[in-house]
């Protein structure tokens, strides 16, 4: 007759064993049977204090103890000699690099970061607002071809994404000697290297700040929120006490952005049937500085069929909000206006006068053609706020992936102390104006081109230039 076995017995046994063994971890198991090629080492953080105080001396244990299995003979002899020091090595330091503001160069710095990012450093993305709006697509959205979330990046689901952390706050001061941020309202940052990337905003800042009537371009992010409620203010207004006279908007600045914003009202003065005047006004004698002729020519042209006027050659220096509101010149002239929107030449924040870095006569960062500020610091300074060579770029006249990747090779290279390399801007860049009737202006070394054709391409431009940052 077969013994027979009770599995019960089995289980028993195993469990009384089982009792009088002490718990192991999987890690710790491994170690102790010496099979340190098992071990997860990509879970563990090996700059940690418990790598370093538990793991390291538990691998030499491991090594011992398997070198006395190998040797038949005396096991205390083939042990090393019991050192009463056991010097540990320090663990290694992640460095900080901190990119200050959301521009499109840092955000495409961003998305190299995801595919590639450098070894052992931390990027944290410093922004003001928790999303950005792609400005090229504000007139637009005005003109009501896309929805306001189609022209926005959640840059909290985008640095998740890409593996970076986010502050979302004002940088009031940036020391480069002493490496530290200090906020509005976070604790103080530390960081190795620091990137700005800040916008410009629009000159008179005070004069603009001042007045609930003007409502500025910059920052982009808060607009049309801005904009919205401003007018639909004059809107309730005039309907509550309707009369023959037209609604005034004013746009301060001819250049691109004024353009295209004047075209874009002008368009919503048919889309919503109410009777709003146009009107331009800038301190130039001309408008669209640095354009070519012939653009300036069509632009002309397209103001005088669609009923847009000008104001040029003088500046707006104040208002008057004793009655009707009243934007006064710098020749004297007064011009009425219930909304003002305001797009002058770029001009630096005044956040940045807490900086102590090098600035121009202008306030902007004094920047080397590396991108490094002229101080030997470790600050780089992109974007509009920078001053290159004795003049700012814009995005308008060079484009923002050519800085990026220069801007990267040199993050890069600080990093392994290697030789920084110069970037080179493009004197010229092909521009597109947005007419808000679904038609686009080409400008390209002295060519302009004009139809609804262009503005499908700026169109598709621009959807795919803000899909690639876009987390759904």
């Amino acid at each position: 007759m077969a013994n027979s076995v009770d599995p019960r017995d089995d289980a028993d046994k195993s469990a009384t064993q089982n009792e009088s063994r002490p718990e192991l971890s999987t890690l710790d198991s491994m170690l102790i049977n010496g099979d340190l090629d098992q071990v997860p080492f990509a879970d563990i953080d090996l700059n940690s204090a418990e790598f370093v105080e538990q793991v390291i001396p538990n691998a030499d244990r491991s090594n011992a103890r398997s070198t006395s299995q190998q040797s038949p003979g005396n096991t205390l002899e083939s042990r090393p000699p019991a050192s009463p020091h056991r010097i540990v090595p320090p663990p290694i330091r992640s460095r900080q690099l901190v990119l200050i503001g959301a521009g499109e160069t840092h955000l495409q710095v961003l998305k190299w970061w995801r595919r590639n990012p450098i070894r052992r450093v931390n990027l944290t993305l410093v922004s003001a607002f928790d999303h950005v709006v792609h400005p090229g697509m504000l007139p637009g959205t005005l003109a009501g071809f896309y929805r306001p979330e189609e022209t926005r990046i959640d840059l909290v689901k985008f640095c998740q994404q890409c593996g970076v952390r986010l502050i979302v706050d004002r940088a009031n001061l940036l020391d480069p000697y002493t490496r530290e941020i200090e906020f509005a309202h976070q604790p103080m940052l530390r960081f190795d290297l620091v990137s700005i990337n800040i916008g410009s905003v629009p000159s008179a800042e005070p004069l603009w700040q001042s007045h609930r009537m003007m409502v500025s371009t910059k920052p982009s992010s808060t607009f049309l929120d801005r904009f919205r409620a401003r007018f639909q203010e004059i809107v309730d207004q005039w309907n509550r006490a309707p009369g023959p006279e037209m609604l005034q908007v004013a746009v301060v600045g001819a250049g691109a952005t004024g353009v295209e914003l004047a075209f874009s009202l002008e368009q919503c003065r048919h889309d919503l049937e109410l009777p709003i005047d146009v009107r331009v006004i800038d301190g130039n004698s001309e408008i669209l500085p640095r354009f070519p002729r012939a653009t300036i020519r069509r632009v002309k042209r397209l103001f005088k069929k669609r009923g847009i006027e000008t104001s040029l050659g003088s500046r707006v220096v104040n208002v008057d909000d004793s009655g009707p509101s009243t934007l006064r010149l710098e020749n004297g002239q007064m011009i009425r206006a219930d909304l003002v929107v305001w797009a002058t030449d770029a001009a630096p924040p005044m956040s940045l006068a807490g900086f102590r870095l090098p600035k121009s006569a202008q306030g902007f960062l004094n920047t080397r053609s590396t991108f490094q500020s002229i101080e030997d610091v470790p600050v780089f300074i992109v974007g509009d706020v920078a001053d290159f060579a004795g003049q700012t770029i814009s995005n308008a006249e060079t484009s923002a992936v050519r800085r990026a990747s220069a801007l990267q090779e040199n993050l890069v290279r600080w990093f392994d102390d290697q030789p920084l390399v110069e970037y080179r801007p493009k004197k010229s860049a092909m521009t597109i104006l947005g007419c808000g009737d679904q038609t686009a202006i080409l400008s390209y070394h002295g060519f302009c081109l004009y139809g609804s054709w262009v503005w499908w391409l700026k169109d598709t431009i621009d959807r795919r230039w803000i899909r690639q940052f876009q987390v759904h």
